[in-house]
């Protein structure tokens, strides 16, 4: 048998252990890529189709270049560099992240193009470096020629194994135990640790450390532990298993921020007032059903619609869903929403709540929705259709939908309201603006209304009934203002969305010519 031209055999254990540990850290890294990009660019599948498709070319090249190096430089020459090259890009990752995020966005502002060129600065190097052990490790394991295909085999094998761990353990335990920014300083240090071993077998080679590589490892790690931050100093910050959630604050108010989209503001000098502009419009439905006996939340946030409800309808049964644990917790210990008795909370995906009740409601409320994160299963037609099927004959739907009022926001509008006119034939439209001056001047939330009472009853005759509940207190002041902002053009056409076809993202890339919307 010939045998290759090899530096003297690795035990096993090392070799398998490098290769299961490399598979590992390198898919960690593209789980934790997502975390670092949503809160600037979002969790769309632009995202993630750019995390991916950057990973994938990283590691291509990278066992290209593993390969390649290892047939000119035998032993732990290749190993130790690429270890070293990883690790230190992921310190560098851990403590920059956010100033090259930014940076990106301001450049590029593609939904498609800005989260590639994000990804491929911060995890195209690590990657491209992890990809190239394996090629590395197979030259030093196959010694013997006529063993190429099991000892290729096994070791493919292995690292396969570390890849299957590393991504299940980073989204079902790490990310949710440590957070992104201690998972990467772990993940650095190990790969550190990981050159360092191989390190020593290379001084055999000539290969001997200098000053300037560990004042460059000291300085990346002093960078990872004191990362340079962008965004404020939030009270509290979680990384759930859906999101990155951040409570923030200022003199007058409270934020939940989830990723990069605002999804509930607090006035702390009242914390049960309605401030927002739009969720007062959306608690405006409730003049079509003044009666209401049963209510339905679709999309929990801050709890703020709910904690109104609490104070001003305290008799009405309320049903409330959302789908991250993490959100229930921050609504009560953050924003003050204590469910009463007649308040209940259930922490479970909206449509497979609905798929599994048979309860009908007077009132559903649908706020799980905002610009940057749309579930699209709660956008189709087949999802109407089951709220439908859970309103009572006199019930009402209401639906938040925040837009720019610009670009591919235009066609996104004309979908849902297309969509949701499968179920609901008649709409009421408000267009709310928000509460502060956006960059984008025709930034607005849309509220639609329907249901059998939207179809029968004259809007001068809810109109009044909602000046008089105002009146009573069962609604908030600012009620009755709402009533400007209702839109009285008809819709253009728009797609119709389908569990088969929704194409959110396509839709939100698209610039629509003609029309103002």
């Amino acid at each position: 048998m010939s045998t290759l031209p090899v530096s003297p055999k690795w035990p096993s254990v090392v070799l398998f252990c490098t290769a299961f540990l490399s598979g590992a850290i390198v898919m960690a890294m593209e789980i934790l890529g997502s975390r670092l990009l949503a809160p600037v660019f979002g969790n769309s599948l632009f995202v993630w189709g750019a995390l991916i498709g950057v990973i994938l070319a990283a590691m291509s090249t990278g066992y290209a270049f593993g390969g390649w190096a290892s047939d000119r430089h035998p032993g732990g020459r290749v190993l130790t560099g690429l270890f070293l090259l990883s690790g230190l890009w992921t310190l560098l990752l851990a403590g920059l992240s956010q100033v090259v995020l930014f940076k990106v966005a301001s450049w590029v502002d593609d939904p498609r193009w800005g989260p590639c060129l994000a990804a491929a600065i911060l995890l195209a190097p690590p990657a491209f470096g992890l990809s190239g052990v394996l090629p590395a490790l197979l030259r030093l394991a196959v010694l013997d020629m006529g063993h190429l295909g099991r000892s290729s085999g096994r070791m493919i094998a292995v690292s396969t194994i570390g890849s299957l761990i590393g991504t299940w353990g980073t989204a079902f335990f790490l990310l949710s135990w440590m957070g992104t920014q201690s998972l990467l300083l772990w993940l650095g240090g190990l790969q550190l640790g990981l050159g360092a071993v191989w390190a020593r077998g290379a001084l055999r080679d000539g290969l001997v450390p200098t000053v300037g590589v560990v004042t460059l490892v000291v300085g990346a790690g002093w960078l990872a532990m004191h990362p340079v931050s962008v965004l404020p100093t939030p009270v509290y910050q979680e990384e759930s298993s859906y999101q990155q959630l951040r409570v923030r604050d200022d003199d007058l108010f409270r934020y939940l921020i989830l990723d990069r989209t605002f999804h509930a503001v607090m006035w702390k000098a009242d914390p049960v007032q309605l401030f927002l502009p739009y969720s007062q419009a959306m608690v405006m439905a409730l003049a079509w059903v003044p009666d209401a006996r049963r209510g339905l939340i679709l999309g929990h946030g801050g709890g703020s619609l709910a904690k109104w409800l609490g104070r001003y309808w305290p008799e009405l049964e309320l049903d409330t869903v959302e789908v991250d644990p993490s959100v229930a917790h921050v609504a009560e210990a953050y924003f003050g929403y204590s469910p009463s008795a007649h308040h209940h909370v259930f922490v479970k995906d909206a449509r497979a709540f609905l798929q599994t009740r048979q309860t009908q409601y007077d009132i559903i409320w649908i706020d799980a929705f905002a610009r940057h994160m749309i579930p699209f299963h709660l956008t189709t037609r087949e999802f109407f259709a089951e709220v439908c099927r859970h309103l009572t004959p006199r019930g009402v739907v209401a639906v938040n939908l925040a837009s720019s009022g610009e670009g591919g926001d235009l066609a996104r509008e004309r979908a849902v309201v297309a969509t949701l006119q499968t179920e609901f034939p008649k709409l009421q439209t408000f267009a709310v603006k928000g509460p502060w001056e956006s960059r984008q001047r025709h930034a607005l939330n849309l509220i639609f209304v329907g249901g059998r009472p939207v179809e029968t009853m004259a809007v001068s005759d809810i109109q009044e009934r909602a000046t008089t509940m105002v009146r009573e207190g069962r609604l908030p002041a600012g009620a009755a203002q709402m009533w400007s902002a209702r839109r009285l053009k008809p819709w253009p056409n728009g797609v119709i969305l389908t569990d088969d076809f929704a194409p959110y993202d396509l839709l939100m890339a698209h610039d629509p010519h003609g029309g103002d919307g």
